[in-house]
């Protein structure tokens, strides 16, 4: 039997471990056409649980998944959505025909995706469209809803905020506020830019979207998900598991990642459980050695202080001196610096968003 865990790229099926409520909830969402801001930090299973929901919405729903990671412009948002047309309609010459009505002042080409076979499109960038492009797109996309429910996945979709000062948000939000049949997911990793876009008064995405911050999967899930993988071919203690959700802090990744390894060893023994852990932290060494040469002196302490104090009470005289902080201000200003650089993030206490860098950061 091969290995049954998967810790690169994205996990949908039996690979998949529950989240049952979310799917649940999510597809309640998108029946009611209701808009979604969903929201965790980086590597915890945000884009697997979207296409997992995707792989259980019946036919009688058009759904289409858009990665902004990396777009800069209005311009580039539009080209990710055009690419990815080809989710809602598979059949050329629907699309051209569409497309044809849609797109009257802009010159439009077709290509297909020779490793999904899907239909794409590509506008040709002019002064005289370039304004009307995104409002042709976006029709395309109400369009598509008019003939059966659709779910519309902007992935990252932070990165929209710095694309022209605000001034693309208030023409998104202008357009979807209309879209009664399409449900938009508005999914992302940076909390803290989303937070403001959503949640400011004075800006345009405030309250378009309801709030679901996912939340960690339970033990009981992990234990029952890594049991029944494991099977017979190799005996894992209930104790063993929970070691590894401990040492992993509930990751989704890492626990794939950290099961993939066990899977290949014999017997599940605590020692075996530290020599993965080693091998996992020594070929991660070169990237958290690069991340940890790039940081000042006091962010370095700021980082050891949330290690060790588990994000809590980082300010008592005794936290402050035992990685040598001589005035909380330091503190703060080196957490402000983490934050920043999203190295670290805050719910309820102060977490390092990698867990193996943590652990990394522990044996220093």
């Amino acid at each position: 039997m091969d290995n049954p865990f998967v810790f690169t790229g994205i996990v949908t099926g039996k690979n998949f471990c529950n989240r049952a409520g979310e799917q649940h909830d999510l597809i309640s969402y998108i029946n009611a056409s209701q808009n979604v801001l969903l929201f965790s930090n980086r590597r915890t299973g945000k884009t697997s649980l979207l296409h997992q929901v995707f792989s259980r919405l019946g036919k009688d729903i058009g759904r289409m998944y858009v990665d902004l990671y990396g777009t800069v412009t209005e311009q580039d948002f539009i080209l990710s959505v055009m690419k990815n047309i080809g989710q809602l309609e598979s059949k050329i010459d629907k699309l051209i025909k569409i497309t044809r009505e849609i797109f009257t002042s802009a010159n439009i080409s077709l290509s297909v995706d020779p490793v999904t076979g899907l239909p794409s499109l590509s506008p040709v960038f002019t002064a005289k469209s370039k304004n009307l492009l995104l409002d042709n797109v976006m029709a395309l996309l109400d369009t598509y809803s008019k003939k059966k429910k659709t779910v519309i996945v902007f992935d990252e979709f932070q990165e929209i905020e710095n694309y022209s000062k605000g001034d693309f948000e208030k023409k998104l939000r202008g357009i979807i506020q209309h879209h009664n049949n399409i449900s938009y997911i508005f999914a992302g990793s940076k909390q803290h830019i989303l937070d403001r876009m959503f949640h400011s008064t004075g800006k345009a995405f405030y309250r378009l979207a309801e709030s679901y911050p996912l939340p960690e999967i339970d033990e009981l899930s992990y234990l029952t998900w890594i049991r029944g993988h494991f099977g017979t071919k190799n005996t894992i203690s209930d104790s063993t598991i929970l070691d590894i959700i401990t040492i992993c802090e509930k990751h989704p990744m890492y626990i794939q990642q950290f099961c993939y390894h066990l899977w290949e060893k014999k017997p599940a023994s605590g020692d075996v459980i530290n020599e993965i852990l080693s091998l996992i932290l020594s070929r991660n060494e070169n990237e958290f050695m690069s991340l940890w040469d790039n940081l000042t002196s006091n962010q370095r302490k700021a980082l050891k202080l949330i290690a060790l104090n588990q994000g809590v009470d980082l300010y008592s005289a005794g936290s402050l001196s035992s990685v040598g902080f001589t005035s909380p201000s330091q503190v703060t200003k080196s957490i402000e610096a983490l934050m920043t650089k999203e190295i670290i993030a805050k719910n309820g206490r102060y977490i390092i968003q990698d867990v193996m860098f943590k652990q990394w950061l522990l044996k220093l």
